[in-house]
């Protein structure tokens, strides 16, 4: 009589240990022997070891020991959705409430014969490892379990065959570009009463390497499809829109497409880590050959995305900054208020200040945001110090710089759009753009001629001669710059560049 063998059941974590040990190439026989396992058990954890990871990485209950599945799949992952939303709004879900958007999501989705009992929404919770915590502040604490386990565990993984140069970050953040500071006694002439904030936003999606040596171009989403003020003219950015100015699927899956084909054509192979909110699709990652897309672990942004250790706030700062030394100029010359100055800052004036501020950020700032994040990078001893405008103290101007610090830089979906998601229904989203209504003189659209040009260089020069400069390099290098497009323009045409002129 053949006595029957016992079932071994492995937590996710053991197994998750396991697959790491094959992916350094341990022997199935040797890792038998570590974990008293049959080389069978050893062999079917392999061919699984993709789901494994997965698993691990985003961060559900590492010690369960059987994945369980409810009755309807469909149904508890849009729950689940929908509960990470209300999460990344900072909405506090009891069990009640869930249990009544579980009922909600049920007749949605024509689920029928279901019952969100207590013993329904105990199994939720423990499949889906959601306790109870008391809220304490008026701010929800980062998972610091979930981002320690994942610094220790699951990133010297993802890193190992990855140099500085090729470990990259990207994120969003929201922007109101028109913003001032409230300290009245910053601005000449402007009157000390409360008036209305402008609110005129964008969103900006900020990349870099972990070395800070490839500070990828800004990507700058708006309402208006066709800025009156981008018209005829080259940008330093590259720009989207929607209707509500934030990143979109569709617009994030274009620009990691467009950056996997640039790190084909140089023959790089990349690691770029993004956090898992609802507008970096899973399905981004699609057809990337050269781009390896990884997603950081719900609720633990605030503590291991580089980004968010400094790089958004560096950048904004110096924006700000820039904002504020162009109004006092602007006003030096003029007689109107800084508000006015202000609501007369163009998307084109926005995008050339975000620009000049995110090359000015340093390579140190970069790399020392990423080793504050985790990331195994020597951190350096060189600061950038960001100068404070004169008038502002320090504290006033870290209330400006945080202004918008809360402003969503990306669609939140709704519970009809989570239920059409997995019901298979969810149609690509169409976007409506807002008409561009920049009270814009239409001559600042017309060209700009030679002697125009020559006449400002000339003018710039005489600026720099009568304030003592010695050094005329810049000037001399812009006027050669000037020269050599004046040159291309004179070019003569082909007759086909007519054609349509033709009656």
């Amino acid at each position: 009589m053949s006595l029957k063998r016992k079932r071994t059941d492995l937590t996710l974590a053991t197994k998750y240990e396991i697959v790491k040990l094959l992916d350094q190439k341990v022997s199935q026989s040797e890792i038998g022997r570590r974990y008293g396992l049959v080389q069978s058990t050893i062999s079917t954890i392999s061919k699984n070891r993709s789901k494994i990871k997965e698993n691990y990485e985003s961060s559900g209950n590492s010690e369960r020991k059987r994945h369980r599945s409810g009755k309807n799949a469909q149904l508890d992952d849009a729950l689940k959705e929908w509960f990470q939303t209300a999460q990344q709004r900072d909405i506090p879900i009891s069990g009640p409430i869930l249990q009544e958007k579980a009922i909600n999501f049920a007749e949605r989705m024509n689920v029928s014969d279901f019952n969100a009992s207590k013993g329904w929404l105990s199994r939720f919770k423990t499949r889906e490892n959601i306790g109870f915590k008391k809220l304490h502040g008026e701010k929800k604490d980062a998972d610091k379990d979930a981002a320690d386990r994942w610094i220790t565990d699951v990133l010297p993984e993802l890193t190992r065959e990855y140099s500085a140069d090729d470990i990259y970050n990207a994120d969003e953040t929201g922007i109101y570009y028109r913003a001032i500071p409230d300290s009245t006694h910053v601005f000449k002439n402007e009157i000390a009463s409360g008036s209305k904030k402008c609110k005129d936003r964008i969103t900006a999606l900020v990349c870099a390497n972990m070395s800070g040596g490839d500070k990828r171009r800004l990507l700058i989403i708006g309402k208006s499809k066709d800025p009156r003020c981008f018209r005829g003219k080259s940008l330093p950015i590259t720009y989207r829109a929607n209707k509500n100015s934030w990143m979109t699927g569709e617009i994030f899956t274009e620009w990691i497409r467009d950056f996997n084909c640039e790190m084909c054509r140089k023959k790089r192979k990349v690691l770029l880590l993004v956090d898992n909110c609802t507008a970096h699709l899973k399905n981004s990652a699609d057809r990337l050959s050269n781009v390896r897309l990884e997603f950081l672990p719900p609720n633990t942004t605030s503590i291991i995305q580089p980004c968010d250790q400094g790089i958004i706030k560096n950048l904004k700062s110096k924006y700000r900054s820039e904002v504020v030394r162009k109004i006092i100029s602007d006003i030096d010359d003029s007689n109107v208020t800084a508000s006015d100055l202000a609501k007369s800052l163009s998307l084109l004036d926005a995008v050339h200040l975000l620009n000049k501020a995110w090359k000015s950020v340093s390579c140190s700032t970069i790399a020392n945001c990423f080793h504050k994040a985790g990331f195994a990078i020597e951190e350096s001893e060189e600061r950038d110090e960001i100068d404070v405008p004169a008038g502002m103290t320090e504290e006033e101007f870290q209330e400006y710089v945080n202004h918008d610090n809360d402003l969503q830089p990306h669609h939140m979906p709704t519970e009809e759009e989570i239920c059409e998601e997995f019901m298979g229904v969810r149609e690509s989203e169409e976007d409506e753009y807002e008409e561009d209504n920049e009270d814009e003189d239409e001559t600042t659209n017309l060209p700009v001629t030679s002697n125009e040009v020559n006449d400002a260089l000339k003018t710039i020069r005489k600026y720099m001669e009568e304030n003592n400069e010695e050094d005329f390099q810049l000037i001399y290098s812009l006027e050669d710059k000037c020269g050599e497009i004046a040159e291309r323009a004179k070019k003569q045409k082909k007759i086909t560049e007519f054609i349509n002129w033709i009656p």
